[in-house]
This record gives structure tokens, C-alpha cells and sequence, in this order.
């Protein structure tokens, strides 16, 4: 999925070293060129689309659903990029640790329940043939 910029999709020639600003600009150290020498690629369009027009696509991603006859969003100067920090999860993994083994358990124990039923019926159907 490409990265949008000013002009449309970004394309980062080879490089040796990339660096990201808080604005957005994408900024190449090229292979070969003098460390000192460092050329502006581009710059990210950053948003900040209506959350309500948010959608999760399939494929793990969150796609904005413009309104019928609606642009896309405009770039927005207060949106900043943070270089060296990951979003933290809103999962608690323990406790979705603890919860994916209490229903392991209670899937267990249904399936057992649904063995001795099946058995019982079973050994009802042999009681009932030799009568």
C-alpha cells in the first residue's frame, strides 16, 4: 500500500540513511553521496480524518470512508510525526491470556459432556436391543 505525499504516492530512491520529520518530510542520505549532502524526497500528507468515517478493512488496516461527494481529507498542519515510538497495544495480554483459557476449558469440558452423552445413548441402545 503505497505512503501518499504532496504530490501523490511516494517513492524513496536507494539510500543509505532515511530520516522523518515531525512535519513529514522524508529526507535521503543517497548511496554513495558525501554524509553532508542530503536530498528532500517528500512529504507525508498527514490528516486528521472524522474517526466516525473510520472503517477496519480486512486486512488489518483502517480505511477512510468519505461521505457521497465527499473529498478526501486535506492535509493538516497540527497532525506530527513521532520518530522512535511504537503505539502502545489497548489489549491487556494477560488478561486475554487468562480469558482464551477459560473458554479452552469450557470447550473441553462441552465436548466431554457431548462424549458421555453420546455414550450413554449408546449403551441405552444396547440395553434396549437386548430386552
Amino acid at each position: 500500500m503505497p505512503v501518499l505525499g504532496n504530490g501523490g504516492p511516494i517513492a524513496v530512491p536507494p539510500e543509505e540513511k532515511v530520516e522523518i520529520g515531525q512535519d513529514g518530510t522524508i529526507s535521503i542520505r543517497a548511496l554513495g553521496e558525501n554524509p553532508n549532502v542530503v536530498a528532500v524526497v517528500d512529504r507525508i500528507k498527514l490528516v486528521n480524518p472524522n474517526l466516525k468515517q473510520m472503517e477496519k478493512g480486512t486486512d488489518g488496516l483502517l480505511h477512510y470512508k468519505p461521505q457521497p461527494g465527499e473529498q478526501a481529507p486535506l492535509a493538516d498542519a497540527n497532525v506530527k510525526v513521532v520518530s522512535g515510538f511504537l503505539e502502545s497495544s489497548n489489549v491487556n495480554a494477560v488478561e486475554e491470556m487468562t480469558a482464551i483459557l477459560s473458554l479452552s476449558r469450557q470447550f473441553e469440558l462441552h465436548v466431554k459432556m457431548m462424549r458421555t452423552a453420546e455414550d450413554d445413548s449408546a449403551a441405552m441402545a444396547r440395553v434396549l436391543q437386548i430386552s
